[in-house]
């Protein structure tokens, strides 16, 4: 047999690859146990010392309620003595330590039948201590103090109070033991844990490249966070801003500047819906590059997010489903705006450019909190319009009431003093109205006031503002208007009333009465009151006819311009 000094050379590098890799499983277990040992220590330690500060609290606890006890047997013993220097309020407070850890009572009588097998009841004994001392104090307060010390020995108090004494004491004893255990215990395993922490220390270098990864996504999460913040920020601004706007204006201005600081770079506009037209009207734009093209006028059934009730995005090419008001290059978000079950109007948000229907999806949510702030800002302005029309119109007629009336008038005649213009009245009175109520009813009596109302209204200018006085009288006033051109205004508002009669089966006429500053009054009293007496001369000379106020002195009288020598106006003959 041949044998030689290198034969077991070829296996050395299949050993040494060998315990290499043993050594590497080794470390990798021993990097394992050390992880174990940190984890293991790290909870036996927490649990050690959430168990110490439990007993730490427990026994303060429980001594509390001793020095309750103490203070209160004190209290008691004072007033049997004569002592009426303490107060009252210590033995309230006492008692009020003890009631309020009647858990602690529990735990003591708990660990008496577990260390001698006897069931005193702490809790009862406080109870019974509590009435006997209630009783000593009221014999006590009364003067009765060797009565009271004669009480406290009867019923055995002081014994009472020892036998609690000592059941404090040696639960306090074992406590302090258990809390000495916890102690050592927490030492020890703080030292398993510090030499784990010195062999595992390589390991906190991929810690700390985990923790920067985390702390990086932390500030972008951050930095998301405040942008977020400040997004809801300007929503609160610009609700509390809308909630002081007087009108659409205001509001309009508002959402220009909000949209401009959440979603600048877009474009938008405002379309508000007119419920007697049944129709969407431009209420504003902003930052609209193509703003030539946006419609003045939209109907629900052109828009598709007005039909649906959701948002809608108007996209680009042939195929893409777009509004049939689209008209313009841009891509547009359409938000339909309502508020209390109410169509309120549209927002839209254009955007150009590529990636334009992207970056218009991904505002959406915040375009939708502008429509939702702006929907509760017009539903608020049109509830308070509401609220004003029914403050200052005629409920049946429609036309302005006589506060309104009385408010405006005297603002009208002033300005117009001031600016040296004309302000004329005209006071109806419809003919035999009482009649027409008790031959035809009251129905058809309020159906020839509004009708004589909208009659009236149809013959005016827009500056011009009819009321109901009273009853079946109206009054028009005419601002920038003279004597002449009034009464033949009067006469228009005649001939229109009287071609109401036969609607209803009953004759329907007008008397009117005209006035003018300054050419028959000076003032809004005497003009009223002018127009007032007018009406009656027309009533007076046949009724269904116009008369005006006589022209004061020094003022230029209608027959220089045309005006009947008494003031009356006739009418044709039928």
């Amino acid at each position: 047999m041949i044998t030689t000094d290198t034969a077991p050379a070829p296996s050395e590098p299949g050993g040494r690859g060998g315990r290499i890799g043993r050594r590497l499983v080794g470390q990798i277990c021993l990097v394992g146990l050390m992880i174990t040992i940190v984890l293991s220590g790290f909870f036996f330690t927490n649990w050690n010392q959430q168990r110490l500060i439990d007993l730490r609290e427990g026994g303060r606890q429980m001594r509390i309620a001793q020095e309750g006890l103490m203070e209160a047997e004190a209290y008691v013993l004072n007033t049997s003595l004569g002592d009426q220097d303490t107060e009252y309020s210590a033995y309230s407070r006492a008692f009020e330590a003890l009631h309020s850890r009647e858990d602690k009572l529990a735990q003591l009588d708990r660990f008496l039948r577990a260390q001698d097998g006897t069931r005193p009841s702490a809790v009862a004994l406080v109870k019974a201590l509590e009435t006997s001392w209630t009783e000593v104090l009221a014999v006590a307060r009364d003067g009765r103090f060797a009565e009271a010390r004669g009480l406290l020995q009867q019923r055995r108090s002081a014994a009472q109070v020892a036998r609690l004494r000592s059941a404090f004491d040696a639960f306090l004893t074992d406590w302090n033991a258990h809390f000495a255990i916890h102690e050592s215990r927490i030492e020890i395993g703080k030292v398993f844990v510090l030499v784990a922490q010195i062999l595992i220390g390589a390991m906190m270098i991929f810690a700390f490249r985990s923790g920067a990864r985390d702390a990086k996504a932390r500030l972008a999460a951050m930095a998301e966070m405040d942008r977020s913040r400040t997004q809801v920020g300007h929503l609160f601004g610009m609700t509390d801003m809308l909630q002081s706007a007087a009108d659409h204006h205001d509001a309009n201005a508002v959402l220009r500047a909000t949209a401009g600081e959440l979603i600048g770079g877009f474009g938008g506009a405002l379309y508000v819906f007119n419920n007697s037209r049944d129709r969407l009207v431009l209420s504003t734009s902003w930052a609209c590059d193509d703003a030539a093209a946006l419609p003045e006028q939209i109907t629900v059934n052109q828009c598709w997010a007005m039909k649906r009730g959701k948002p809608h995005i108007n996209r680009s090419g042939a195929r893409a489903l777009c509004c049939e008001h689209h008209a313009s290059s841009l891509a547009a978000l359409e938000i339909p705006m309502a508020a209390r079950g109410e169509n309120l109007g549209l927002l839209q948000i254009f955007a150009h450019g590529a990636g334009a229907e992207e970056r218009l999806a991904a505002i959406l949510p915040l375009s939708s909190a502008l429509g939702d702030a702006m929907s509760l800002a017009l539903s608020n302005i049109a509830l308070r319009e509401k609220l004003r029309n029914q403050a200052l119109r005629d409920p049946l007629t429609g036309l302005y009431n006589r506060r309104y009336m009385e408010d405006s008038l005297d603002r009208y005649v002033r300005l117009a003093e001031r600016e040296g213009r004309k302000v004329s009245v005209i006071m109806i009175d419809l003919d035999h109205f009482k009649r027409l109520n008790d031959e035809h009813g009251h129905a058809t009596g309020d159906a020839v006031l509004r009708e004589a109302a909208a009659a009236i209204v149809g013959t005016l200018r827009e500056t011009d503002v009819a009321c109901r006085y009273g009853g079946e009288e109206m009054i028009v006033f005419l601002p920038d208007c003279s004597l002449e051109d009034a009464a033949i205004k009067a006469e228009q508002i005649r001939a229109r009333i009287e071609s109401l009669s036969g609607a209803h089966g009953a004759q329907v006429s007008a008397s009117l009465g005209v006035s003018s500053v300054p050419c028959t009054s000076s003032n809004s009293a005497d003009l009223v009151k002018a127009a007032d007496t007018a009406l009656y001369k027309a009533k007076h000379n046949g009724r269904n006819r116009v008369a005006l106020a006589p022209v004061r002195a020094g003022r230029r009288s209608w027959a220089d311009g045309g005006e009947s020598g008494d003031g009356v106006l006739p009418i044709a003959a039928e």
